[in-house]
């Protein structure tokens, strides 16, 4: 049975039934919708992933640092270097083994967040109603829609009582669609205009329908967007691409120096054996070793604590991208409004006329209680406390309801005193819906709601002054006149008329017969969807912090510019584009423009893609942030991708970060966090790169002097992972540095990792190190110290000289008397623990027997603790020139 590629739009009811091979009546039985769910698989997106863990391993395996080191330990293992091979292996297995706990973690979490969301559809199976889980639908299956349901797959509509689906998470257009089962469409129909049909991911905000499933999975409409996300590849993250970069450079640093001291060492008669030795001993001090965990346990430290906040993160990188963020391409109904409608504004006669603004209030609360009265909302659970009471109905209906609540309006007791005698629902082809309530014994009152051109053709009156009066030509052209500005202000307009009849019902079968005629106007009433109460504010810290804002939506160009306007988002000279704009330009055209444009209004799915690219290729660090279907491609090319926690699962699963209150100020909250990550990442990498350039200048001059190695393989191991291990964790747990969110994030890149001053303080800690860590050495071995003891020295002195300076990376642009060494206690322990461990590997025989150690005396102690201050001094001074001096002058 083929399902794909038909326009069911376009055919009867019979003919789907027939080529579904479906039965309206009964369903299909249980045992063929098994068949069919075997056949065509799960009403799911996701592909189950096999090999997850074996993944999640080689990705590991894949960093550079990584396999550089596995290397070394396969060579040292050839070389019957046992006990380097251990400590190398070791080191990998830490990178490794906290690595993948990091990422299977954020999944878990993840996995957890889906388990807690399934959803359900009332399907007809074996001539009976059941509820199944939504991802048993298979094509041929009859569903029963009804309001407040989400529909389960794509379904052609059989039978329908004023059904309306708001399909927002499909086009991004957040008023309701009236739909209509009977007849054929055309086949090139767009998307919108296939009434027939109801989507996969949209909500039933009205009525009631009966329908047939024909697509299920990847081939529903939500589905072919999903299928796109998951072929668009990912970016590298900055952090990714600044890693690598420094990778790429190692390698060929140490390849060439591997190269020049290999041809010396076999010149001057070396061994092949004694070389690879040494080719390991040079590798090993080349690479910092706690560099892919400190990252890793970074990141995570910054993921638990946007989790705190309200952010679920997906993937370690994303926490350092919201760090380089410089542009937010943000959608607008659910990320900057809440996605329900508002009564906004109650238009009279007497509105705009100062002298009458006393009558103007009473009649503007009269017409809000006939909207009321109109409408189909209820209270669920009146007998509670107010501020408990849940409100039912389609979105304008609750609308109307919490509006005339909020003005001290009581439906209970209304209806006590006017109980309802008929009502008709809203109908997309009748547009209004209408109630019918006994006034006296003698007399019924009808309110309707609905469509303004409509109510105002049955009307011959206009309420005034608390009266229905003749309505001149002059006040309908005044009412007239309202609707049509309200209308190009994006405001959705709905009017109020009421009429006194005698006892009755309303008319069968839909005839009128004179109910709608002759009818009193009460006047307009206007509906928005709100802004987030956090929206304006955070838009503001966004431009603080040097991001821009800028809207990307579905919705009509109008709505998005008033929108915008509220929010703050839209500059004095900014413009607002719409797709049909975008269509026709060029990638050049868009990239030249792109840059003046604040809102992109009516924008196709692959168009929120281009705009992503656009960006991206000026250089700029793209977030994305977005709920529906239609966001989620752009979602997944974007640097980092954000969804709200109430967005579809195509949106979850594209994106990088999951904001489970749906608070946009939890995204500037998550940034700040990311430079905070940022600042600590570049204190961790100077930390490590100082040392790892200060050992391989070492190792490197006195194996091309001649001279034997000043320090081992393994020693240099315990120095970069157990003595520099907790340091490096440490500046984790650094605070933010005061003025944070007003730094420009592009001259703080990740993609550079190292400022050009970073990078100076790096080579003059290293160059300060290697003269005087080499000057040591050559004088130790000028006074005959046997060699040990020698490489004991050294193994000590690098040790307490890297322990030392981490305080001073504390703050850059500040003497150490001037920083809160006890604001990062962590910090302060880690000192202390790696003065332990280096006085443990000095003083006990098995740590002497493993680093092949031997005993100091009082003095050497003492002269140890000296070049750790001698250290401290030199990047003292070196930050006073770099830094503090450049700081003052500016």
């Amino acid at each position: 049975m083929t399902v794909k590629q038909i326009a069911w739009h376009a055919l009867g009811s019979k003919e789907v039934e027939s080529r579904l091979k479906a039965d309206f009546k009964k369903g299909l039985s249980s045992g063929e919708a098994e068949k069919r769910l075997k056949k065509l698989g799960a009403n799911a997106f996701e592909r189950e992933k096999e090999f997850y863990y074996l993944e999640l391993f080689w990705k590991q395996v894949k960093s550079p640092l990584v396999f550089i080191l596995i290397v070394a330990g396969i060579v040292t293992l050839f070389l019957e270097e046992y006990t380097n091979s251990i400590v190398i292996f070791l080191a990998v297995f830490i990178n490794m083994a906290i690595g993948i706990f990091q990422e299977g973690r954020a999944s878990r979490a993840l996995d957890k967040l889906k388990s807690s969301q399934k959803k359900y559809a009332t399907v007809l199976r074996d001539g009976r109603q059941k509820v199944v889980e939504s991802s048993e639908l298979v094509p041929g299956d009859i569903v029963i829609l009804k309001m407040g349901d989400q529909v389960p797959a794509d379904v052609r509509l059989i039978e329908e009582k004023g059904l309306e689906v708001n399909e927002a998470a499909l086009t991004g257009e957040w008023v309701a669609v009236g739909k209509d089962a009977s007849g054929k469409i055309g086949e090139e129909a767009r998307l919108s205009e296939r009434l027939n049909m109801a989507w996969m991911g949209t909500l039933v905000t009205e009525g009631w329908a009966k329908a047939v499933v024909v697509n299920t999975g990847f081939n529903t409409e939500i589905g072919k967007i999903a299928e796109m996300v998951s072929e668009e590849d990912k970016v590298e993250s900055p952090l990714q691409k600044g890693i690598g970069q420094l990778a790429r450079f190692l390698g060929i640093t140490v390849a060439l120096a591997l190269a020049v001291i290999f041809t010396v060492g076999m010149a001057r008669g070396g061994s092949f054996a004694e070389m690879l030795l040494v080719s390991v001993a040079i590798a090993v001090a080349a690479i910092p070793e706690g560099l892919p965990v400190a990252v890793t346990v970074v990141l995570a430290l910054g993921m638990e604590k946007i989790l705190s906040k309200g952010g679920l993160v997906k993937n370690l990188n994303a926490v350092e991208t919201l760090g380089s963020t410089t542009i937010i391409l943000t959608d607008k109904t659910g990320t900057l409004t809440k996605a329900e409608m508002r009564v906004s504004k109650i238009i009279t006669l007497l509105s705009e006329k100062k002298e009458f603004r006393e009558k103007e209030h009473k009649d503007r609360l009269q017409i809000l209680e006939m909207a009321m009265l109109a409408s189909g909302a209820f209270i669920e659970n009146p007998n509670d406390e107010l501020k408990e009471w849940i409100v039912r109905g389609s979105p304008v209906d609750k609308a109307v309801l919490l509006a005339s609540i909020e003005a001290g309006l009581r439906q209970g007791e209304i209806l006590k005193k006017n109980p309802r005698v008929d009502f008709i629902p809203f109908d997309s082809e009748r547009r209004f819906s209408a109630s019918m309530h006994k006034i006296s014994a003698e007399k019924n009152r009808v309110f309707i709601l609905g469509a303004p051109e409509v109510i105002l053709s049955f009307c011959d009156k206009i309420y005034k002054d608390g009266k229905g009066v003749k309505m001149s030509a002059k006040d309908l052209e005044f009412m007239k006149r309202r609707y049509e500005k309200e209308n190009s202000q994006g405001t959705r307009i709905l009017a109020v008329a009421y009429k006194d009849r005698e006892p009755g019902v309303f008319p069968h079968h839909g005839e009128t017969d004179g109910v709608f005629e002759k009818m009193v106007f009460g006047g307009f009433i206007g509906f928005h969807d709100p802004l987030r109460e956090d929206v304006v504010s955070s838009i503001k810290s966004a431009r603080d912090a040097m991001v821009r804002p800028i809207m990307v939506t579905g919705d009509h160009l109008i709505t998005a510019k008033k929108i915008a306007e509220e929010a703050g988002l839209l500059g004095k000279n900014g413009l607002v584009m719409d797709g049909g704009e975008i269509e026709n330009l060029s990638e050049k055209e868009l990239g030249e423009i792109i840059g003046k444009v604040d809102v992109f209004a009516r924008v196709l799915p692959h168009q929120k893609m281009d705009i992503v690219k656009a960006w991206q290729a000026k250089g700029e660090v793209v977030a994305m942030t977005g709920d529906g279907v239609n966001d989620a491609p752009a979602l997944k090319r974007a640097d980092i991708g954000i969804a709200l926690g109430s967005a579809t699962e195509v949106a979850k699963e594209a994106s990088d970060i999951i904001l489970l209150n749906n608070s946009f100020g939890v995204m500037v909250a998550a940034i700040e966090e990311g430079r905070r990550i940022l600042d600590n990442l570049r204190k961790i990498i100077a930390y490590l790169f100082s040392t790892a350039f200060s050992e391989i200048i070492l190792v490197g001059v006195a194996i091309i002097a001649g001279l034997p190695l000043p320090i081992l393989p393994v020693q240099i191991l315990w120095t970069n992972i157990i003595g520099e291990g907790f340091m490096n964790f440490a500046f984790a747990f650094e605070p933010k540095e005061k003025g944070l969110m007003k730094r420009d994030p592009r001259t703080q890149s990740a993609g550079s990792i190292l400022s050009h001053d970073l990078k100076k303080l790096i080579s003059i800690i290293t160059a300060a190190t290697a003269v005087s860590m080499m000057a040591l050495f050559l004088a130790l071995l000028w006074l005959d110290y046997p060699i040990a003891e020698t490489r004991t020295i050294m193994f000590a002195g690098l040790s307490i000289g890297t322990i030392f300076f981490a305080f001073s990376l504390k703050n850059l642009k500040k003497p150490i008397w001037k920083i809160n060494i006890f604001s990062n206690l962590y910090l302060v322990f880690s000192l202390l623990a790696g003065v332990a461990m280096l006085i443990a590997a000095l003083l006990l025989p098995p740590l002497q027997k493993l680093l092949s150690l031997v005993q100091l005396s009082a003095m050497e102690f003492l002269f140890i603790l000296g070049i750790g201050i001698f250290n401290l001094a030199i990047i003292e001074i070196s930050k006073y020139f770099i830094f503090e001096r450049k700081q003052k002058n500016a």
